[in-house]
């Protein structure tokens, strides 16, 4: 299968998520990461605003501002993704592609971990994402543990990849 002909069938799958079944899952693999040494040594997080029917961070978003923890979000910028800081919802306002970003153009401090979304993910840590190349690019040029994002069903044994493509460090799901 293609990356297009499995973009669209993942994505098809995750919007027929109920809302209970998303917070309930959504809990779930926030918790597992929250119990990772790299997340609980982290002081820098780069994490994403969930849009249709991702893996809501909500629960990582409050951990950090218990923690003082310092979260970025990603803005677009040309054909790259800058990590801006918000702090709360009023620091967000809807960017390209309709996704929220924050209205800050100062860039965060470096990452500690980042907290990667994306369409469709393999065992081995290849991920489909939007088709952009964003976070691929990104990813390239940083050092940092990555963690892949995402629901059981978005888990397969492999994927299509290119060369451009970046593995991630690791997975965190919902089983």
């Amino acid at each position: 299968m293609d990356k297009e002909t499995l973009r669209k069938a993942v994505i098809k799958e995750r919007l027929e998520l109920t809302n209970q079944e998303i917070l309930t899952r959504s809990r779930t693999i926030c918790q597992k990461i929250i119990n990772t040494p790299e997340y609980k040594t982290a002081k820098v997080v780069y994490m994403y605003y969930a849009v249709n029917n991702e893996v809501s961070l909500r629960m990582i978003y409050d951990d950090c501002k218990k923690n003082n923890k310092i979260m970025a979000f990603p803005k677009v910028v040309g054909d790259k993704i800058k990590f801006c800081v918000a702090e709360s919802e009023d620091d967000f306002e809807i960017g390209k592609f309709s996704i929220p970003e924050p209205k800050s153009n100062e860039e965060a401090p470096a990452p500690d971990i980042i907290l990667v979304p994306g369409v469709a993910f393999s065992q081995d840590c290849m991920r489909i994402g939007y088709g952009g190349g964003f976070y691929d690019k990104f990813l390239s040029e940083v050092s940092v543990h990555s963690v892949g994002i995402c629901y059981s069903f978005q888990v397969l044994e492999s994927i299509p990849t290119t060369s451009h493509d970046e593995r991630l460090d690791e997975i965190v799901f919902d089983d």
